[in-house]
């Protein structure tokens, strides 16, 4: 199991994974075809993350044939205020979930923050992507409230749960 920081090399390979699992999966915030990202912007992000203190892109390298198959995005709070809050987003290919991908990205993010001197962590997830929950809640996050209504996937309003984790360096 390869994780490691982003590299500018991986732009093409990240900008297809986005478009795969927006879609494959309904539980990223992006509709099938609705992202559109160039090579070169895509290369700036990875720029600005790999020169930031309080922005960190993972991604995980399938075994298989060194693809990208997931990645962990995590931007720290920009005032004083919340310059302690890391909030996180994971995203793993489907024939790549079930095995401790997603809890290695996240033991990997915590390990960061907390040499980071993060305090904090939080996302948001679906109300009914149990899967997604029940990882998170194995990690340690707790849910902390319910944002009603607050995505509409095919027609339907969705409900998230606004999570988070409390670590100490």
């Amino acid at each position: 199991m390869n994780i490691r920081n982003v590299e500018k090399k991986d732009s093409a390979q990240l900008i297809e994974l986005f478009e795969l699992l927006d879609s494959e999966t309904e539980f990223m915030l992006f509709e099938a075809g609705e992202r559109s990202i160039s090579k070169p912007e895509q290369e700036r992000i990875i720029k600005e993350f790999q020169d930031s203190s309080s922005k960190l892109m993972l991604v995980f390298e399938s075994e298989d044939n060194n693809t990208i198959a997931g990645f962990l995005v995590a931007v720290g709070g920009t005032v004083n205020r919340n310059k302690h809050s890391l909030y996180c987003v994971l995203g793993i290919r489907q024939s790549d979930t079930g095995n401790g991908v997603g809890l290695k990205l996240l033991l990997e993010m915590e390990d960061w923050a907390k040499n980071n001197q993060f305090h904090r962590l939080e996302l948001t997830v679906m109300e009914h992507n149990t899967r997604a929950i029940s990882l998170y809640k194995l990690f340690g996050f707790e849910v902390e409230g319910f944002k009603k209504n607050s995505l509409k996937v095919n027609g339907q309003y969705v409900n998230e749960h606004y999570m988070s984790k409390l670590i100490y360096a």
